[in-house]
């Protein structure tokens, strides 16, 4: 039989369980820092002191718990506990030093051969959570949660059995007023960590490449070091209002593509924001991709020809305020004859951006992924900007939705 490393041998220091008398151990920190890893660890070596019998493991919805919390490469069932457990069955070999346990995915549920048993549960909707009672319960990435708020308060009311109840919350942050609660409450341990903490484990190619694309950047501030950035006050987008959800593509019965064209390609130039929006049978407006970026006028034209052919648009739609027909001749040059309209904005972009936004709030409107530039050009545009700032991948938003709804729910948008 292998030698299987014991995780307190392999792990660095800010992955390991923290002393004290903590509720939370919320730890926040980069994409691939080993948040999940670390958690699924502590998890198995929790239930396997045998202080802990009835577990919570929480993720954004059934199906992520089970693919990346218990199925996946850092979950529960690729623990060295787990791997110590797999590989003495197929060994029969009897090691006392690890509790047994198997998992039911058509239950849900974990159960350990000293009596502990986890409960599988999808944070899609607030009142699932109604009815369990828990001492321990491990979260994977809170902030993507579509109610943390209701989330965390169905939480608190679960965790009430046992001499000192816990939370492990291991998340990429997000600017929530719910997750600064947290890392400032006295019951809560935090950790912080960076995506190069965890190089060592990583592909030189993707540091490479994500680094240098998002490093000295608000992105690369949140999704690399961890940071907790919140947003300004007084904005047109509220963050809860940004809602995630699959979409079928032969399920749309539309999709136009947005561009809020940069006409000009030197170091200080706008970038070219280019989206992709989608009309659903079920009358909801789904943005598919967010294509934007700093481009050469010619490159961001196959861009968006590109995407023409990709997500089967019907109709490009620019903004024509600077560029004139210069825009639709440059999109000719690489596509002649493209189905295409022009817009001209008559007044500022907050005045456009509002009644898009209030989309967001009835919820009319859903991102099919995480778009982070854009969503942080959404929650960053604030009323005090009086408009001075360009936020291109919000114009580009404005422009794609508008098309795509009656525009006489949607003013200050002249059609030429």
């Amino acid at each position: 039989m292998r030698y299987i490393q014991n995780w307190h041998e392999i792990a660095r220091k800010e992955q390991r369980l923290p002393e004290g008398n903590w509720m939370l151990w919320l730890l926040l920190a980069g994409r691939g820092f080993g948040k999940t890893k670390t958690g699924a660890e502590t998890i198995m070596e929790l239930v396997n002191s045998g202080k802990y019998k009835n577990i919570g493991i929480i993720g954004k919805s059934i199906r992520e718990a089970k693919d990346i919390m218990i199925d996946g490469p850092s979950g529960l069932l690729s623990t060295t506990i787990a791997e110590k457990h797999f590989s003495n069955v197929e060994n029969r070999i009897e090691d006392e030093t690890t509790v047994k346990f198997r998992y039911y995915p058509s239950k849900n549920q974990i159960i350990w051969a000293n009596g502990a048993k986890a409960h599988v549960l999808g944070a899609d909707h607030s009142d699932r959570l109604r009815g369990y009672q828990f001492d321990l319960i491990w979260i994977d990435e809170f902030a993507k949660f579509k109610n943390p708020d209701a989330i965390w308060q169905q939480i608190l009311f679960t965790l009430r059995i046992g001499q000192a109840p816990r939370c492990i919350i291991t998340t990429t942050p997000r600017p929530l007023k719910i997750l600064k609660q947290l890392t400032e409450a006295k019951f809560t341990y935090l950790t912080k960590g960076s995506t190069l903490a965890n190089a060592a484990n990583l592909a030189p190619r993707f540091l490479e490449t994500i680094v240098a694309m998002y490093q000295n950047t608000r992105v690369g501030k949140q999704e690399l070091e961890g940071e907790l950035l919140m947003e300004k006050e007084n904005t047109v987008w509220k963050r809860e209002h940004i809602v995630y959800r699959d979409v079928d593509r032969d399920r749309l019965t539309r999709v136009v593509i947005g561009v809020d064209p940069a006409v000009s390609s030197g170091a200080n130039s706008d970038e070219t924001g280019i989206i992709v929006a989608g009309l659903g049978y079920d009358g909801k407006i789904y943005i598919l991709a967010d294509l934007s970026g700093k481009y050469k006028p010619p490159d961001w034209a196959k861009v968006v020809c590109r995407a023409y052919h990709d997500y089967k648009a019907g109709r490009i739609v620019a903004e024509t305020n600077n560029g004139g027909d210069l825009v639709k001749a440059i999109l000719e040059t690489v596509y002649p004859n493209l189905p295409f309209n022009q817009v001209h904005a008559i007044k500022g972009k907050i005045a456009r951006a509002e009644p898009v936004a209030l989309l967001y709030e009835s919820n009319k409107v859903f991102h099919a992924d995480e778009f982070f530039e854009l969503e942080d050009q959404m929650c960053n545009l604030s009323y005090d900007d009086n408009g001075d700032r360009s936020p291109d991948r919000v114009d580009a938003l404005v422009w794609a939705i508008s098309e795509l709804k009656d525009r006489t729910c949607l003013p200050n948008i002249t059609v030429i």
